[in-house]
Protein backbone atom coordinates (compact mmCIF):
# COMPACT_ATOMS: atom_id res chain seq x y z
CA UNK A 1 0.00 0.00 0.00
CA UNK A 2 1.33 3.42 -0.93
CA UNK A 3 0.82 6.23 1.56
CA UNK A 4 2.08 9.79 1.60
CA UNK A 5 4.58 10.41 4.41
CA UNK A 6 2.80 13.60 5.44
CA UNK A 7 -0.59 15.18 5.23
CA UNK A 8 -1.24 18.31 3.22
CA UNK A 9 -1.06 21.32 5.49
CA UNK A 10 -1.69 25.01 5.58
CA UNK A 11 1.74 25.94 6.89
CA UNK A 12 3.13 29.19 5.57
CA UNK A 13 6.22 31.30 5.36
CA UNK A 14 6.97 34.45 3.46
CA UNK A 15 8.74 32.81 0.52
CA UNK A 16 6.35 29.92 -0.07
CA UNK A 17 2.80 29.93 1.35
CA UNK A 18 2.57 26.13 1.12
CA UNK A 19 5.91 25.23 2.70
CA UNK A 20 6.23 22.78 5.58
CA UNK A 21 7.58 23.95 8.94
CA UNK A 22 10.57 21.66 9.58
CA UNK A 23 13.18 21.15 12.28
CA UNK A 24 16.28 19.09 11.45
CA UNK A 25 17.95 16.89 14.06
CA UNK A 26 21.38 15.74 12.91
CA UNK A 27 24.72 14.21 13.88
CA UNK A 28 26.48 16.20 11.17
CA UNK A 29 30.26 16.03 11.01
CA UNK A 30 31.36 12.43 10.52
CA UNK A 31 29.50 10.77 7.65
CA UNK A 32 28.96 13.14 4.73
CA UNK A 33 25.27 12.41 4.15
CA UNK A 34 24.14 14.77 6.94
CA UNK A 35 25.76 17.75 5.22
CA UNK A 36 24.17 16.84 1.90
CA UNK A 37 20.80 16.40 3.61
CA UNK A 38 20.97 19.76 5.40
CA UNK A 39 22.01 21.46 2.15
CA UNK A 40 19.13 19.76 0.34
CA UNK A 41 16.73 21.03 3.00
CA UNK A 42 17.95 24.57 2.35
CA UNK A 43 17.60 24.10 -1.42
CA UNK A 44 13.98 22.90 -1.16
CA UNK A 45 11.35 25.64 -1.45
CA UNK A 46 8.73 23.25 -0.03
CA UNK A 47 10.51 23.49 3.35
CA UNK A 48 10.56 26.33 5.88
CA UNK A 49 13.49 25.37 8.10
CA UNK A 50 12.78 26.63 11.62
CA UNK A 51 15.73 25.17 13.51
CA UNK A 52 18.56 22.65 13.65
CA UNK A 53 19.53 20.51 16.63
CA UNK A 54 22.61 18.32 16.91
CA UNK A 55 23.02 14.98 18.65
CA UNK A 56 25.61 12.36 19.69
CA UNK A 57 29.06 13.10 21.06
CA UNK A 58 30.43 16.63 20.72
CA UNK A 59 27.11 18.26 19.87
CA UNK A 60 28.49 21.78 20.33
CA UNK A 61 31.09 21.21 17.62
CA UNK A 62 28.43 19.64 15.42
CA UNK A 63 26.23 22.70 16.00
CA UNK A 64 29.03 25.05 14.97
CA UNK A 65 29.51 23.03 11.78
CA UNK A 66 25.79 23.08 11.02
CA UNK A 67 25.77 26.83 11.58
CA UNK A 68 28.71 27.26 9.20
CA UNK A 69 26.78 25.39 6.51
CA UNK A 70 23.66 27.49 7.13
CA UNK A 71 25.63 30.72 6.86
CA UNK A 72 27.28 29.60 3.63
CA UNK A 73 23.80 29.02 2.23
CA UNK A 74 22.78 32.54 3.25
CA UNK A 75 20.73 31.52 6.29
CA UNK A 76 21.93 33.50 9.31
CA UNK A 77 18.78 33.62 11.47
CA UNK A 78 17.85 29.92 11.78
CA UNK A 79 18.55 28.84 15.39
CA UNK A 80 21.03 26.01 15.91
CA UNK A 81 21.12 24.22 19.27
CA UNK A 82 23.55 21.69 20.67
CA UNK A 83 21.66 18.66 21.89
CA UNK A 84 22.28 15.63 24.06
CA UNK A 85 25.67 14.03 23.53
CA UNK A 86 25.24 10.87 25.61
CA UNK A 87 22.75 8.23 24.43
CA UNK A 88 20.03 6.94 26.74
CA UNK A 89 21.34 3.43 26.14
CA UNK A 90 25.09 3.26 25.60
CA UNK A 91 26.22 1.01 22.76
CA UNK A 92 29.56 2.37 21.52
CA UNK A 93 31.65 5.54 21.85
CA UNK A 94 30.24 8.52 19.94
CA UNK A 95 31.85 9.23 16.60
CA UNK A 96 34.18 12.19 16.22
CA UNK A 97 33.51 15.31 14.12
CA UNK A 98 36.33 15.38 11.54
CA UNK A 99 34.48 17.70 9.16
CA UNK A 100 34.59 20.40 11.82
CA UNK A 101 38.17 21.05 10.69
CA UNK A 102 36.64 23.58 8.25
CA UNK A 103 35.82 25.71 11.29
CA UNK A 104 39.50 26.53 11.69
CA UNK A 105 39.17 28.86 8.72
CA UNK A 106 36.71 31.26 10.31
CA UNK A 107 34.56 31.73 13.39
CA UNK A 108 30.76 31.43 13.00
CA UNK A 109 29.04 34.79 12.73
CA UNK A 110 26.80 34.31 15.78
CA UNK A 111 26.92 32.02 18.81
CA UNK A 112 24.73 28.95 18.75
CA UNK A 113 21.45 29.03 20.65
CA UNK A 114 21.39 29.17 24.45
CA UNK A 115 18.65 26.54 24.33
CA UNK A 116 19.53 22.87 24.42
CA UNK A 117 18.49 20.65 21.52
CA UNK A 118 15.46 19.21 23.35
CA UNK A 119 14.43 22.71 24.50
CA UNK A 120 14.51 24.05 20.93
CA UNK A 121 12.44 21.07 19.75
CA UNK A 122 9.83 21.65 22.46
CA UNK A 123 9.68 25.41 21.90
CA UNK A 124 9.37 25.08 18.12
CA UNK A 125 6.78 22.31 18.22
CA UNK A 126 4.54 24.10 20.74
CA UNK A 127 4.74 27.28 18.65
CA UNK A 128 3.57 25.36 15.55
CA UNK A 129 0.91 23.09 16.95
CA UNK A 130 0.27 19.98 14.82
CA UNK A 131 2.31 21.47 11.97
CA UNK A 132 5.98 20.81 12.73
CA UNK A 133 7.73 18.00 10.86
CA UNK A 134 10.95 16.61 12.32
CA UNK A 135 13.59 15.40 9.87
CA UNK A 136 15.84 13.10 11.90
CA UNK A 137 19.26 12.26 10.47
CA UNK A 138 20.93 10.77 13.57
CA UNK A 139 20.27 8.89 16.81
CA UNK A 140 16.94 9.91 18.34
CA UNK A 141 18.25 10.99 21.76
CA UNK A 142 17.10 14.61 21.46
CA UNK A 143 13.59 13.64 20.40
CA UNK A 144 13.20 11.04 23.16
CA UNK A 145 14.51 13.48 25.77
CA UNK A 146 12.11 16.19 24.59
CA UNK A 147 9.17 13.77 24.72
CA UNK A 148 10.07 12.81 28.28
CA UNK A 149 10.32 16.44 29.41
CA UNK A 150 7.14 17.72 27.72
CA UNK A 151 4.07 15.44 27.85
CA UNK A 152 2.18 17.61 25.32
CA UNK A 153 4.85 17.22 22.67
CA UNK A 154 3.48 14.11 20.98
CA UNK A 155 0.31 16.03 20.16
CA UNK A 156 2.19 19.06 18.82
CA UNK A 157 4.38 17.32 16.22
CA UNK A 158 2.69 16.50 12.93
CA UNK A 159 5.14 13.83 11.79
CA UNK A 160 8.65 12.49 12.11
CA UNK A 161 10.56 11.42 9.02
CA UNK A 162 13.59 9.46 10.17
CA UNK A 163 16.50 7.84 8.41
CA UNK A 164 17.18 4.72 10.42
CA UNK A 165 16.53 1.06 10.95
CA UNK A 166 15.38 -1.24 8.19
CA UNK A 167 12.05 -2.09 6.59
CA UNK A 168 13.13 -5.61 5.65
CA UNK A 169 15.40 -7.99 7.55
CA UNK A 170 16.71 -7.06 11.03
CA UNK A 171 19.85 -4.96 10.83
CA UNK A 172 21.88 -2.94 13.40
CA UNK A 173 21.69 0.35 11.49
CA UNK A 174 23.90 3.11 12.96
CA UNK A 175 21.28 5.69 13.99
CA UNK A 176 19.03 3.20 15.76
CA UNK A 177 21.73 1.09 17.39
CA UNK A 178 23.57 4.20 18.65
CA UNK A 179 20.63 4.83 20.98
CA UNK A 180 18.18 1.96 20.83
CA UNK A 181 16.29 3.12 23.92
CA UNK A 182 15.67 6.54 22.38
CA UNK A 183 14.45 4.89 19.18
CA UNK A 184 12.03 2.76 21.16
CA UNK A 185 10.69 5.81 23.05
CA UNK A 186 10.12 7.75 19.82
CA UNK A 187 8.52 4.86 17.97
CA UNK A 188 6.09 4.29 20.87
CA UNK A 189 5.23 8.00 21.23
CA UNK A 190 2.15 7.97 19.02
CA UNK A 191 3.61 10.52 16.60
CA UNK A 192 3.12 9.43 12.95
CA UNK A 193 6.49 8.22 11.69
CA UNK A 194 7.84 7.72 8.21
CA UNK A 195 10.81 5.36 8.20
CA UNK A 196 13.51 5.54 5.53
CA UNK A 197 15.53 2.43 6.29
CA UNK A 198 19.07 1.34 5.55
CA UNK A 199 17.84 -1.31 3.12
CA UNK A 200 16.40 1.48 0.92
CA UNK A 201 19.08 4.15 1.35
CA UNK A 202 21.94 1.84 0.38
CA UNK A 203 20.45 1.69 -3.10
CA UNK A 204 21.25 5.37 -3.67
CA UNK A 205 24.91 6.31 -4.08
CA UNK A 206 26.47 9.31 -5.76
CA UNK A 207 28.40 8.60 -8.96
CA UNK A 208 31.75 9.99 -10.06
CA UNK A 209 30.03 12.31 -12.52
CA UNK A 210 27.80 13.67 -9.73
CA UNK A 211 30.83 14.62 -7.65
CA UNK A 212 32.46 16.12 -10.74
CA UNK A 213 29.40 18.30 -11.28
CA UNK A 214 29.58 19.55 -7.70
CA UNK A 215 33.28 20.33 -8.10
CA UNK A 216 32.72 22.25 -11.32
CA UNK A 217 29.71 24.20 -10.03
CA UNK A 218 31.93 26.80 -8.40
CA UNK A 219 29.43 28.30 -5.96
CA UNK A 220 30.45 28.89 -2.31
CA UNK A 221 27.79 26.36 -1.30
CA UNK A 222 28.99 23.50 -3.50
CA UNK A 223 32.60 24.38 -2.70
CA UNK A 224 31.86 23.82 1.00
CA UNK A 225 30.08 20.54 0.26
CA UNK A 226 33.07 19.38 -1.80
CA UNK A 227 35.43 20.38 0.99
CA UNK A 228 33.41 18.38 3.51
CA UNK A 229 33.23 15.46 1.07
CA UNK A 230 37.01 15.51 0.67
CA UNK A 231 37.49 15.39 4.45
CA UNK A 232 35.06 12.48 4.68
CA UNK A 233 36.86 10.60 1.91
CA UNK A 234 40.19 11.03 3.72
CA UNK A 235 38.78 9.93 7.08
CA UNK A 236 36.52 7.09 5.98
CA UNK A 237 37.46 3.45 6.68
CA UNK A 238 39.44 2.23 3.68
CA UNK A 239 37.02 -0.61 3.03
CA UNK A 240 34.25 1.94 2.42
CA UNK A 241 33.64 3.26 -1.08
CA UNK A 242 34.87 6.80 -1.84
CA UNK A 243 31.47 7.38 -3.47
CA UNK A 244 29.05 8.31 -0.67
CA UNK A 245 25.64 6.88 0.00
CA UNK A 246 23.25 9.78 0.57
CA UNK A 247 21.19 8.08 3.28
CA UNK A 248 19.88 11.17 5.10
CA UNK A 249 19.10 13.14 1.95
CA UNK A 250 16.45 10.54 1.15
CA UNK A 251 14.46 11.62 4.20
CA UNK A 252 14.27 15.10 2.64
CA UNK A 253 13.29 13.60 -0.70
CA UNK A 254 10.55 11.55 0.98
CA UNK A 255 9.00 14.77 2.28
CA UNK A 256 9.28 16.75 -0.96
CA UNK A 257 8.89 13.96 -3.55
CA UNK A 258 7.00 11.05 -1.94
CA UNK A 259 5.90 9.76 -5.37
CA UNK A 260 9.47 8.57 -5.92
CA UNK A 261 9.09 6.04 -3.08
CA UNK A 262 6.87 3.10 -2.27
CA UNK A 263 5.58 2.97 1.31
CA UNK A 264 3.97 0.29 3.43
CA UNK A 265 2.55 0.38 6.94
CA UNK A 266 4.24 -2.14 9.24
CA UNK A 267 4.80 -2.84 12.91
CA UNK A 268 8.36 -2.45 14.18
CA UNK A 269 10.31 -3.09 17.35
CA UNK A 270 13.79 -2.07 18.53
CA UNK A 271 15.57 -4.67 20.64
CA UNK A 272 17.24 -3.42 23.83
CA UNK A 273 18.80 -6.65 25.08
CA UNK A 274 20.32 -9.89 23.90
CA UNK A 275 22.10 -10.77 20.65
CA UNK A 276 19.83 -8.45 18.63
CA UNK A 277 20.46 -5.40 20.83
CA UNK A 278 20.14 -2.31 18.65
CA UNK A 279 18.41 -4.17 15.82
CA UNK A 280 15.10 -3.03 14.35
CA UNK A 281 12.76 -5.94 13.75
CA UNK A 282 9.84 -5.35 11.37
CA UNK A 283 6.58 -6.96 10.31
CA UNK A 284 5.67 -8.14 13.80
CA UNK A 285 2.19 -9.11 14.96
CA UNK A 286 2.25 -6.18 17.39
CA UNK A 287 4.32 -3.09 17.99
CA UNK A 288 4.22 0.56 16.91
CA UNK A 289 3.15 1.14 13.31
CA UNK A 290 5.34 3.14 10.94
CA UNK A 291 4.91 4.13 7.33
CA UNK A 292 8.09 2.56 5.96
CA UNK A 293 9.74 3.03 2.59
CA UNK A 294 10.05 -0.33 0.87
CA UNK A 295 10.98 0.85 -2.64
CA UNK A 296 12.63 3.78 -4.38
CA UNK A 297 13.08 5.09 -7.92
CA UNK A 298 16.85 5.34 -7.59
CA UNK A 299 17.75 7.24 -10.75
CA UNK A 300 14.88 9.70 -10.40
CA UNK A 301 15.70 10.44 -6.75
CA UNK A 302 19.41 10.91 -7.42
CA UNK A 303 18.66 13.22 -10.35
CA UNK A 304 16.27 15.26 -8.22
CA UNK A 305 18.81 15.58 -5.38
CA UNK A 306 21.64 16.59 -7.70
CA UNK A 307 19.51 19.18 -9.49
CA UNK A 308 18.69 20.80 -6.16
CA UNK A 309 22.24 20.73 -4.82
CA UNK A 310 23.50 22.37 -8.00
CA UNK A 311 20.82 25.08 -8.04
CA UNK A 312 21.92 28.64 -7.34
CA UNK A 313 18.91 29.23 -5.07
CA UNK A 314 15.84 27.32 -3.81
CA UNK A 315 13.75 29.02 -6.49
CA UNK A 316 16.00 27.53 -9.18
CA UNK A 317 15.61 23.97 -7.86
Amino acid sequence: MRQLPFSSGTETNQSNPSSYPVLVDTDIGDDIDDAFALALTLRSPEIALLGVTTVFGDTRLRAQLAQRLLHTFGQTTIPVAAGVGTPLLYRHPPSSVPQASVLMERTPCEPISDLSGPELIIQTALAHQQQLILLCFGPLTNIATALTREPRLFMAIQRIIMMGGSSSYPFPEWNVRSDARAARVVLASGIPITLIGWNVTTRCQLRKQDIKQLQLNGSPQTDLLCQLLSIWQEQRPRWHSALPYIHDALAVAALCQPDLFQFQDMAVSVQLHGPLKGFMVTRLLNGPLVNAAVGIQVDAVRTWIMRRLLALSPQDA
